[in-house]
């Protein structure tokens, strides 16, 4: 006999199985357990190897709509071997399998963003019970709603993880290329190294670089090739399409010779389309390698495949052509600096200091030594400031409900302070106070049957009622339990973060759902940035000194505890992230607060304070010109 997955909640009739007492905690374990797991196919083998402790059954398996049909995609069981491989209908999923030896079976969905990804289905022989009571269905929905959202989570979760390594490739790759580049100012190792880095951001057929001057393209290096051949029909076409891009003075992506997206994709086919149909080119990117002083270049790639770039593709190798155009332009400069006359002036001034009388030199070089030491002789710490620094709390801890319902009341405020155990928020109970009233009414009917059969002397018809009576007992306890778990409680002693929590009145939150988030107050983070000049004198565990506006004559201490690798860019300055613990033992400090921080770095000299932004400078300056 099989149940369907939309007949209404009604109230729960358990076995006498005394697990079933446990029901309610069972389920809330194997929710957590589901919701400690990050992966989306552990969650399913969970779900399947844990259903069985929340209710009495003999198998369960899980099915993956295909179409229109369901295919079971993992069973436990003693029908486990008649269900490998079966599909179904959706309406057959209730129903008895041909080869199945149970007698009763249930099935409900579990949604992934409200789209149906799975069906969970259990089965009950004899020897258990043969049908499924809608206490029994209410707890399998639960469960499965559970299953949805841990499931979610762990999609959310994968899905950033992708995201996160993406972007480091990605970096990586800029980095790469960068140093690639820039390790020599040969121009003709520059193009080479250029075109041929290419390959690493794009798939093409045809990659080139080429100069740019008067309007004429000089092609000067091909991906692949350690030499250019200027004769080369190919070549020459591939130079008369790159003068065209360069004119146009911007990048220019073709997506598809034979179906143009734009007006300038339109005009390029009409121009070079016998040209791109001879090449077996049938998409190409143009980047022209410009800077504030103008074009120096074109870089370009073909291939014989339509949308051969993705937009991130096209974004790495946009990156390429602004290194590319810095490299090329420090090459070009180099060549055109007269490095040996200025290595000539240099031995002039050493001729004309050695030409000096002997004492005179002696007295410059005293007093550039006593200068010397004075400077480097006189340290004291060197203090980096922080810029925007905040607090924020060091650890956090949601406070989600183990079971469904309407949020009737809210106890807390945003910026509230709670302890351990404290109401958060309360649940609407009203159809398990139904419930259990009518399982107390039941308990009552049940009590009386038995006395009267006590008094007519009919033992069976006693045994039987107060059977009943356990059995009701058992359920109104049950229903007792999860109506106290429609009081959440915060989980730890901290701070109310989330905004506005008194808005959720109204709303229907489901298992596992996020209610609030509660931040522990006893350490903070302080989290604020370090100009770029100054990150590299910051180390782990340097002491930080702070003070905040609303107790300016105390000052708090604590330590760094991590530097971020990546830095910020705001209004043309780059700063980067540092992180410290500070203690909080009195609560003095909230969440939120304004400090002035500063980070307590190694003892620096008198020269180096005065000497070390210039020296930055001259550093920068000589790097540009020189590397």
């Amino acid at each position: 006999m099989g149940t369907s997955d939309s007949s209404a909640v009604a109230t729960p009739v358990f076995g006498i199985d005394p697990s079933q007492a446990r029901a309610s905690d069972i389920l809330h374990e194997v929710t957590l357990a589901l919701f400690a797991t990050d992966d989306a196919g552990e969650i399913a083998g969970k779900l399947l190897t844990n259903v069985g402790e929340v209710l009495p059954i003999d198998g369960a398996s899980l099915w993956v709509p295909r179409g229109d049909m369901l295919e079971c995609r993992g069973a436990v069981g003693a029908d486990r071997a008649a269900l490998s491989g079966v599909s179904v209908s959706a309406t057959a999923a209730a129903k008895l399998v041909d080869g199945e030896s149970a007698h009763a079976v249930f099935a409900t969905g579990i949604a992934v963003g409200g789209r149906l990804t799975a069906v969970l289905r259990v089965t009950r022989g004899p020897g258990v019970r043969e049908e499924f009571s809608d206490a029994d269905q209410t707890v399998l929905r639960q469960l499965a709603e559970s299953a949805g959202a841990a499931i979610s989570n762990a999609t959310r979760l994968s899905e950033s993880q992708r995201a996160a390594a993406d972007s480091a490739r990605d970096l990586a790759l800029i980095t790469e290329m960068s140093r690639e580049i820039t390790s020599t100012l040969d121009l003709d190792r520059v193009l080479r190294s250029v075109v041929n880095l290419a390959n690493r951001a794009l798939d093409f057929d045809r990659g080139a670089i080429a100069l740019y001057e008067h309007g004429i393209c000089d092609i000067r290096a091909v991906a692949g090739a350690d030499a250019v051949d200027p004769k080369d029909p190919a070549l020459q076409d591939l130079a008369v399409r790159a003068a065209w891009a360069a004119g146009v003075g911007e990048s220019f992506y073709l997506s598809d010779r034979s179906d143009p997206a734009s007006d300038a994709e339109r005009t390029f086919v009409q121009i070079f389309g016998e040209d791109l149909e001879r090449d077996g080119a049938m998409s190409g990117f143009y980047l022209p390698l410009k800077d504030e002083e103008g074009i120096v270049g074109i870089l370009l790639f073909e291939t014989d495949r339509t949308e051969f770039a993705t937009p991130r593709q096209r974004e790495l190798a946009g990156i390429l052509a602004n290194q590319a155009t810095v490299a090329v332009r420090n090459a070009r400069l180099y060549h055109q600096v007269p490095l040996a006359n200025t290595l000539g002036a240099i031995s002039a001034k050493r001729e004309a200091f050695l030409g000096l009388p002997k004492q005179r030199r002696i007295a410059y070089v005293a007093v550039l030594v006593i200068a010397v030491a004075a400077a480097t002789l006189i340290r004291w710490p060197l203090r980096v400031s922080g810029i925007d620094p905040g607090f924020r709390p060091l650890w956090r801890a949601d406070v989600r409900p183990t079971l469904p319902g309407v949020v009737d009341r809210v106890f807390v405020r945003e910026g509230a302070m709670v302890e351990r155990g404290a109401p958060i928020m309360h649940l609407r109970d009203d159809e398990l106070r139904a419930q259990r009233t009518a399982a107390l009414a039941a308990v009552a009917a049940a009590e009386r049957s038995a006395t009267i059969a006590a008094s007519r002397g009919d033992a069976a018809e006693e045994r039987l009622q107060r059977l009943r009576v356990d059995v009701l007992h058992r359920e109104s306890d049950l229903l007792d339990e999860q109506i106290q778990a429609m009081l959440v409680r915060s989980p730890v002693h901290g701070v109310v973060l989330t905004a506005r929590p008194e808005e959720r009145v109204g709303t229907r939150a489901d298992a596992g759902d996020l209610l609030a988030v509660i931040g522990r107050t006893d350490s903070l983070e302080l989290e604020f940035a370090v100009d770029q000049r100054d990150v590299t004198r910051i180390r782990l565990n340097d002491d930080v000194r702070l003070r905040v506006a609303a107790l300016p004559q105390q000052t708090f201490t604590g330590r760094v505890t991590s530097i971020a690798a990546i830095g910020s860019t705001n209004d043309g300055s780059t700063a980067f992230p540092v992180r410290a613990v500070v203690a909080n033992d009195r609560g003095l400090l909230r969440p939120g607060m304004a400090a002035y921080a500063r980070v307590l770095t190694e003892p620096a000299s008198l020269f180096w304070r005065l000497a070390r932004g210039p020296l930055r400078a001259m550093r920068l300056f000589w790097w540009r010109i020189w590397s």
